[in-house]
């Protein structure tokens, strides 16, 4: 029996093959664009999840408000606290990242690298990395000791054990290698080189000053929410005894919560003090519903032309039945041709997929792969998505042919001949009502991200240079040589600063005279030259200025939002000072509003203070180039800095650059959109065209005897296309309120944003309707111009 389905389904597929031939590929390239989609979203949602005890291990964050994102700044004090007093807590650790720093070794050989880690003894008893070399009760435990992450330890030491080896940090620290960490088993945020013991440096800090980020592991008997409540308390009486011993009167206390370690990559996209890259779980859920929409499609198109050919396999169905064969036969039978449809489309959907990744790399930025222990790991999953989709897609044609009466059809009155055309007019509006919504949502997450990158940020990102300052004697080289370096008109500014826009900046307390509480709120130390060099606009008095000496010790810029938040009618000439420090500054300017943060973010208050060292250290040297000749300036400027830092090859940014990497998420996201948007709407007018090609056949002699009786080709093509445009504009009634909630519900999330307006919806649906119109168009042409009488020769 088996075998005479499989007979009869070959059969009818060789019949068909065109129809055929169009559901493979439709099921292909939607099981390709599943594929990629389902790699990408099982690599982002996997980080952290390989790490042991993961479920108990968890980030200490700071909430001030129910709509704040959070703040993983923390107290010094709060790790060993924690540690100390909380039996429900196991072990408590800080981590604080360092950044780009050099790594010489005793042979002296050096080495940059990306993302130095300052930790403390506790780091691996919360977060059990495995080790290739060391001993984890005693790696870390001891003041100036160090973990090599494994790659760094090959490149610095080759294939040699270097537990027990001197490393030298900034040319000016060395450090004892206790470890080396084993090649990670899978994505971690944590994706420090070098994990560094250096808890000296946390031994004069209290509870008002926030540096590191905090982790803790609790005991598993241990209620997330009921230790949230306790933190809270008990944490909020040190901080409040400590405000109250600097004087500090704040409005109020933050609430403490813990931030499950597998959350902290896909959920931390607002929260402030994040170092490590951050994923964005929205945009798994819209690319997973992309890929579900795209396979809902590609079904759509077998249930259509299924259901469509059913009057030309009805005779079959009568046949069967009189010789026998039950309705749960031929339901057998029909599923069957389904699932091995889906399962011809499988080898080419894993070869379209394999094609297409490198493609699908640079659109995502990721690396990743599709060997044997990916397809081996998802391979079961699409084999049962291919059999499921082929059931589902299915399941209706084949109720549907398996009910025709045979007295019926093989009299040749097949009264049910109409029966399956509601069905398939419903299934054409619901594919272009996801491909409409699909395109609608794609092209207003583009005009947002366009609108990201060209919007007036109110300060010159463009040909400045960025480097990254690694010594404590760097600034003051810099500013000895200034002079000398502005004397090239190639170079039209040097600014030396903590913090540049797009890069963080760090929160300090203020009291404004006035003002009853105290404020925390974010600060650039800086230098004189930091508005001319990123050109700032004053909208009053002045920036600080070498000419007034004062302006580095008792002088404060604001911005226009500063002013308007706390409502300073002549705000130049105002008193305020740093939190429990008794001497007030004065306010000697404001600077008109600018996006010192990302476009999620609305501009809130600013102050300058003129004098970097009050943060403890200068992070950055930014140099405007005046000069068209990028290259060139850049290479006089590398010469240049060898003298400032003669230790310290030159790295080096572009600002434009830096600040455009807070929209790589939303930028990657309408890309991959873009190309889903164009493979949704392929796949639904490759079933169109299937359809209008089968429609238009079953109509030839009505066309014929139309040409017989005068009818122009025009009138026929009208004719034929007519009822397939209607479903295409109801299609589009039912996208743009769909396609609107979806992406207003998106934007929400951005404090600057674009309008939706309704010239987007009806150009994306007025171009989908032309597509349509093509696509039928073509059938129903190639059906006006045939000859009339090889359709009529019979009657």
């Amino acid at each position: 029996m088996l075998q005479n389905y499989f007979t009869i389904a070959l059969r009818n597929f060789g019949k068909h093959l065109g129809y055929t031939l169009l559901n493979v590929f439709g099921l292909a390239v939607s099981l390709a664009v599943a594929a990629l989609i389902g790699l990408f979203v099982r690599n982002e949602s996997s980080y952290d999840r390989w790490i042991g005890n993961e479920q108990n291990i968890f980030r200490v964050y700071k909430q001030w408000t129910a709509g704040d994102g959070g703040n993983t700044y923390t107290p010094v004090p709060l790790a060993p606290t924690l540690r100390e007093q909380f039996p429900e807590i196991r072990a408590a650790t800080r981590l604080e990242n360092y950044g780009e720093a050099l790594l010489t070794t005793e042979e002296n050989k050096s080495l940059y690298v990306k993302e130095a880690v300052m930790t403390d003894s506790s780091f691996l008893a919360v977060i059990p990395f495995p080790l290739a070399s060391g001993d984890p009760r005693t790696a870390l435990r001891q003041p100036h000791s160090a973990l090599l992450a494994h790659a760094l330890a090959r490149k610095l030491y080759g294939s040699q054990n270097p537990v027990g080896k001197i490393i030298r940090f900034n040319d000016r620290t060395d450090y004892k290698i206790t470890g080396v960490l084993a090649p990670p088993a899978g994505n971690t945020h944590l994706e420090g080189e070098i994990f560094l013991n250096d808890s000296d440096q946390y031994k004069y800090f209290s509870w008002t000053g926030n540096s590191p980020a905090t982790y803790v592991a609790r005991h598993p008997s241990s209620e997330v929410a009921p230790l949230e409540q306790k933190i809270t308390r008990v944490i909020n009486a040190y901080v409040r005894q400590d405000y109250l011993k600097a004087k500090v009167n704040y409005d109020q206390l933050p609430t403490w919560r813990l931030q499950p370690l597998r959350d902290i990559h896909l959920r931390s996209l607002n929260m402030n003090g994040s170092f490590e890259s951050k994923g964005d779980y929205r945009n798994l859920l819209i690319l997973g519903s992309v890929a579900a929409l795209v396979l809902l499609i590609a079904g759509i198109n077998y249930t259509n032309l299924a259901t469509a050919q059913a009057t030309r396999r009805a005779r079959e169905v009568g046949v069967r039945k009189v010789t026998g064969a039950t309705r749960a036969e031929l339901v057998a039978q029909f599923l069957l041709e389904a699932a091995l449809q889906s399962l011809a489309a499988l080898p080419l959907a894993v070869l379209l997929a394999t094609v297409f990744l490198p493609a699908f790399n640079v659109v995502t930025d990721r690396q990743l792969t599709l060997g044997w222990a990916e397809w081996s790991s998802i391979g079961g999953y699409m084999l049962l998505l291919v059999m499921g989709l082929g059931l589902i897609s299915g399941i209706y044609p084949a109720f549907f042919l398996s009910s025709y009466r045979p007295t019926e059809v093989l009299k040749g009155n097949l009264l049910r001949g109409n029966r399956g055309q509601a069905l398939r007019r419903g299934l054409v509006v619901a594919q272009f009502t996801l491909a409409i919504a699909i395109a609608v949502v794609m092209t207003l997450i583009y005009q947002q991200v366009q609108y990201m990158q060209k919007q007036e940020l109110g300060f010159r990102p463009g040909q400045v240079l960025v480097i990254p300052i690694n010594t404590d004697e760097t600034p003051g080289r810099i500013q000895a040589l200034k002079p000398e370096l502005l004397q090239n008109p190639r170079v039209e500014g040097l600014t030396t600063t903590v913090s540049l826009p797009g890069k963080g900046e760090p929160d300090y307390g203020v009291h404004i005279d006035g003002v009853d509480k105290d404020q925390s709120i974010d600060i650039f130390f800086t230098d004189a030259d930091f508005a001319r060099t990123l050109g700032l606009k004053m909208a009053q008095g002045r920036f600080f200025s070498p000419e007034f000496p004062s302006d580095t010790a008792n002088a404060f810029v604001v911005n226009e939002a500063f002013v308007r938040q706390y409502r300073l009618a002549s705000p130049v000439g105002h008193r305020m000072r740093f939190s429990g420090e008794p001497a007030y500054g004065t306010i000697v300017g404001v600077v008109r509003d600018f996006h010192f943060q990302g476009l999620q973010n609305k501009i809130g208050p600013l102050v300058f203070c003129g004098n970097y060292k009050r943060h403890g250290f200068a992070n950055y040297a930014a140099i405007r180039l005046a000069s068209p000749d990028i290259r060139s300036t850049v290479a006089w400027v590398e010469k240049f800095w060898k003298r400032v830092e003669p230790a310290h090859p030159m790295r080096y940014t572009f600002l434009d650059d830096d600040f455009a990497k807070q929209y790589a998420d939303q930028t990657r996201l309408g890309q991959t959109l873009l190309y889903a948007t164009f493979l949704t709407l392929f796949i639904a007018s490759l079933g169109l065209f299937g359809l209008a090609s089968f429609m238009a056949g079953q109509r030839t002699k009505e066309i014929g005897v139309r040409k017989v009786l005068g009818a122009s080709v025009g009138s026929i093509v009208a004719l034929l296309s007519k009822d397939f445009l209607r479903l295409v504009l109801v299609a589009n009634v039912i996208a743009w309120p769909l396609a609107w909630y979806v992406t207003n519900r998106w934007l929400a999330d951005f404090a600057y944003r674009i309008a939706i307006g309704w010239w987007v919806f009806a150009g994306v649906g007025g171009g989908i309707l032309l597509i349509a119109l093509l696509t039928v168009s073509f059938q129903a042409m190639k059906a006006a111009v045939a000859n009339p009488v090889k359709s009529l020769r019979t009657e």
